[in-house]
């Protein structure tokens, strides 16, 4: 199997699994309780149901009668006997209502509706029969049992399937020594295995018994008949009236040597047959039907069926029922009792290790350089493919990722090219006079074909989904995550404007794309604005908010402090999103004054000086926090408070979230007094 073909297989695999999992993990818990319904039911029965029993049950007329004399609407339905002389006589009319008769009195001990009692309701949902259409019921079981046959366990060992003899074996064994994603995923593939089989099983004896057309393939493969359609009745006169049942029963007993179970079905129309199938003691298994058709009104046989004289086809088809209904044996039923619980556990390792798959992927991975363009100036674009050749993590608009620099220098780019791109991110850089080393690295001494390590893609600026018009307002640098989000919206076709603001036309990042005609009349570009004339422009655009209408802002801060005042008099704060690329250097710079530092899981007491951060302290006391950029930007060292006030000079968290106080980031944020965080 090759790379690319392995991936996709996953993708479907996994993407299925989590589609229709909920749907699986319930079909899988009612199973459970319709395999052992034999060992369980009598225990779940009222107490009216066990019979004292007699050796001479009265005449199955007296108690059909019985049962009509209880129940006066909709017309009988079937019959169920029983070979036991404990258990009672089941009498079912097609108002779905279903009555117990005591054989010995007639009386009836028990009446429910037809999916009543535990079992009964268990195998109504299993069975979607709470549907009204039963077509439709088996659709929806029969195309479960195809996702599961098909695309979750074929797919799964096809994935499993190792590629030599000797990871066959560690393939195929658990290792619990393992730790996290790893031990999750050994756990999954080792129960996928063996569970498989079982439920690979269920799945495929399921289809006959959903599917019309998977009974007569069946037949075709096997070389039998489809079965005889159900002979008819000959009506003496549109007066004459069926037989009475005890006297077609007394007949039909010849048919049958004394079985366990005996279902007597009434004819729907007048020219039906009446059915009688019954299971004969030492029968294979509980499914193992014997057929016979009685003229309704002369009590003539007019078919005799005995299950061991049926063709293959129908013998493979009753034999698939058994085993799909747990009547094949108690070895079958503990299989499938562990098939069944193999199914939540599949659910939880899958969720697990690919939610842990998905942190993964936000962290350290190889990257090489592909292309290095000037987009304007003092601005370079860096693209940046997969280092070992495969595709890079998904990312949406608005994202950015983690790119070292060197050994201590981190810093976050935000990605510019389209989402629905998976073999390449797009960052740009612009050089900066102040800088620390980071955008001077990049400009100065990364060339093409360079290896770097980032981490991400992480966003925390993310496009608001219900959001019904975007405005994008972006200066300067800014323009690196709005552009991403552009192009986003206008793949999706989604209402959009973008503002762009530069210094000159020169200084215009990805000016050959905003400029393409599909932007046309959703890309402004303005040059050579002033503070005075941003303000007076900014407040023409948003002195009113129109109903979900979002606003993304981006670009130095004079400028988005600018654009916040004007539009905080009319649009609410969860309507503005922000992304800083620099700290409020106020903040940064305000005075430091040492306070208590506790950790809620381990009870330790620290003591944080005026001279050292959060995270400097919790590193040298053996306690490190992840962080990035220790610049209060990027987020990646938000931790959870437990308790105390924070003073927060970070520029991460919205006014919002501050206000919440059960946040902070221990890379520049303090606190004025005891702070117990949830570490």
């Amino acid at each position: 199997m090759t790379s690319t073909t392995r991936l996709r297989l996953l993708q479907i695999h996994r993407w299925t699994a989590l589609s229709v999992g909920l749907l699986l993990l319930f079909l899988a818990l009612t199973g459970v309780g319709l395999v052992f319904r034999d060992q369980l039911e009598r225990f779940a029965e009222p107490a009216s149901m066990h019979l004292a029993g007699c050796d001479n049950p009265l005449p199955l007329d007296k108690q059909i009668a019985g049962a009509r004399a209880a129940h006066t609407t909709g017309k009988y339905e079937a019959l169920i006997l029983s070979g036991e002389r404990t258990e009672p006589t089941l009498v079912r009319f097609s108002d779905n209502a279903q009555l117990f008769v005591d054989p010995c009195s007639a009386k009836v001990v028990e009446q429910q509706a037809r999916w009543g009692g535990l079992f009964g309701r268990i195998e109504q949902l299993h069975r979607f029969r709470f549907l009204d259409d039963n077509e439709v019921a088996n659709f929806f079981t029969g195309s479960t049992s195809i996702v599961l046959a098909v695309l979750l366990v074929g797919g799964g060992i096809a994935l499993w399937w190792p590629s030599s003899r000797q990871t066959l074996k560690s393939s195929s064994t658990l290792r619990p020594h393992l730790k996290g994603r790893a031990f999750s995923l050994n756990l999954h593939r080792v129960t996928g295995l063996y569970a498989g089989i079982v439920l690979l099983a269920v799945a495929l004896t399921s289809l006959p018994l959903a599917f019309k057309w998977a009974r007569s393939a069946v037949n075709v493969a096997v070389g039998s008949p489809e079965p005889a359609p159900r002979p008819k009745s000959t009506l003496p006169t549109p007066e004459a009236k069926p037989i009475k049942m005890g006297a077609l029963w007394e007949r039909a007993q010849a048919e049958f040597d004394h079985p366990s179970k005996v279902v007597i079905t009434y004819p729907k129309k007048k020219t039906d047959s009446i059915e009688i199938y019954a299971i004969q003691r030492g029968a294979a298994h509980a499914q193992a039907r014997s057929y016979a058709h009685f003229d309704a009104y002369s009590g003539e046989l007019l078919r005799s069926e005995p299950y061991a004289a049926s063709s293959l086809g129908n013998k493979i088809y009753r034999t698939s029922a058994a085993i799909h209904s747990g009547e094949y044996g108690l070895a079958l039923q503990l299989l499938q009792l562990l098939g069944a619980l193999a199914i939540p556990v599949l659910a939880w390792t899958g969720v697990s290790s690919f939610v842990r798959g998905r942190r993964k992927a936000t962290g350290a991975l190889k990257v090489k350089v592909r292309a290095i363009r000037d987009e304007a100036i003092g601005i370079k674009s860096f693209e940046l493919v997969s280092a070992d050749g495969k595709g890079l993590p998904a990312f949406t608009g608005g994202a950015h990722i983690d790119v070292r620099v060197d050994e201590r220098t981190v810093r976050q780019y935000s990605l510019c090219n389209d989402p629905s791109e998976r073999g390449r991110y797009l960052i740009a850089v612009k050089l900066s006079d102040e800088s620390r080393g980071g955008s001077i690295g990049l400009h100065q001494r990364v060339q093409v074909g360079d290896e770097l390590t980032i981490e991400g893609p992480r966003n925390h600026f993310p496009i608001e989904r219900g959001a019904r018009h975007h405005v994008l307002l972006a200066a300067g640098i800014g323009i690196t995550p709005l552009v991403s989000m552009a192009q986003r919206l206008q793949s999706q076709g989604r209402s959009f404007e973008l503002h762009y603001f530069s210094r000159s036309p020169g200084h215009v990042a990805f000016g050959e794309l905003l400029r393409q005609p599909r932007f046309d009349g959703k890309v402004h570009i303005h040059h050579s604005m002033g503070p005075q004339r941003l303000r007076e422009m900014m407040a023409g655009m948003l002195a009113k908010r129109p109903n979900d209408h979002h606003l993304y802002l981006c670009g130095p801060r004079r400028f988005m402090d600018v654009v916040q005042q004007v539009a905080a008099a009319s649009w609410p704060a969860e309507a503005i999103h922000l992304e800083h690329f620099s700290a409020d250097p106020g903040l940064l710079g305000a005075p430091r004054e040492p306070f208590e530092l506790q950790l809620a899981r381990s009870g330790r007491t620290l003591e944080v000086p005026a001279h050292k951060t959060i995270a400097e302290v919790l590193c040298d006391t053996g306690v490190p926090v992840p962080t990035s950029c220790r610049e209060g930007l990027c987020g990646t060292c938000v931790t959870r408070v437990v308790e105390g006030r924070c003073d927060h000079r970070d520029a991460f968290l919205s006014d919002k979230e501050r206000a919440a106080g059960d946040r902070i980031l221990v890379c520049v944020s303090r606190a004025p007094g005891r702070l117990v965080l949830d570490l």
